[in-house]
């Protein structure tokens, strides 16, 4: 006699620890392509001698950019719902974020820039998660 077993799993999904760990590790590869990248323009700077004028808008743009390849980076490792992985790869990229300003002694306050920092993280990682899901 034949017996028809139907798997719980279909295989779409991932478990919750498997996403835990994609998320907390391309939000980490987020975080050592900034400061990668701060390096590399510190560099630039100091050799160009640039004005600092500059500074703001280029430290946001490096930071969009390591955002949006760490949710990408998050949404091609779990293959399924890119916009969440990646929207969530961004909100651990800002807790990793006041960690770091944390150690330096840099006290941290929940105000508007920060509250808008965190939405932008949330949907520049949304973006990135739903370019790096359709990128397979």
């Amino acid at each position: 006699m034949k017996t028809n077993v139907k798997k719980m799993d279909s295989g779409k999904g991932d478990s919750l620890p498997k996403s835990t760990k994609i998320i907390i590790k391309s939000s980490i590869i987020a975080v050592i392509m900034t400061l990668l990248f701060f390096i590399i323009f510190a560099i630039v700077m100091k050799i160009g001698n640039l004005d600092e004028t500059i500074i703001p808008p280029i430290n946001q743009a490096i930071r969009i950019i390591s955002i949006a390849l760490g949710g990408a980076f998050a949404a091609r490792a779990s293959n399924v719902n890119g916009w969440l992985m990646g929207a969530l790869t961004g909100i651990m990229y800002m807790l990793w974020a006041f960690l770091i300003s944390a150690l330096f002694g840099h006290r941290m306050t929940l105000d508007r820039i920060v509250v808008s920092d965190i939405v932008m993280s949330f949907i520049v990682g949304a973006i990135g998660g739903i370019i790096g899901i359709n990128l397979k």
